[in-house]
């Protein structure tokens, strides 16, 4: 066999698949986190709009808010712990599923 003949076959067995699945799913990653902060970066006009709204309405609301501000001191309480199990039991779930 010449060299130019075992060259060739050597280049023939190690042939490149045909699909890099590898890098296929780096390439899905990316993608998919520059939608993510794309979703969440187009959530700041809102925010500011928000801000601002809140900001002005500031003197309206603070009157009243001193008023009823015993009664929704345990709802707010109340709220933010079923907010916070809920997200806990959510994360614990996705963690308990990879395992």
């Amino acid at each position: 066999m010449t060299p130019e003949q075992k060259l060739t076959a050597l280049f023939a067995a190690e042939a490149a698949p045909a699909r890099d699945y590898g890098f296929q799913a780096e390439v899905v990653a990316r993608i998919a986190r520059r939608r993510a902060w794309a979703a969440v970066l187009s959530l700041v006009p809102g925010l500011v709009a928000a801000t601002a709204l809140l900001w002005g309405l500031q003197a309206v609301l603070g009157g009243v808010l001193g008023q009823l501000g015993p009664v929704l001191v345990p709802v707010a309480m109340i709220l933010t712990l079923v907010g916070v199990s809920l997200g806990a039991a959510f994360w614990l779930t996705r963690w308990l599923a990879r395992a």
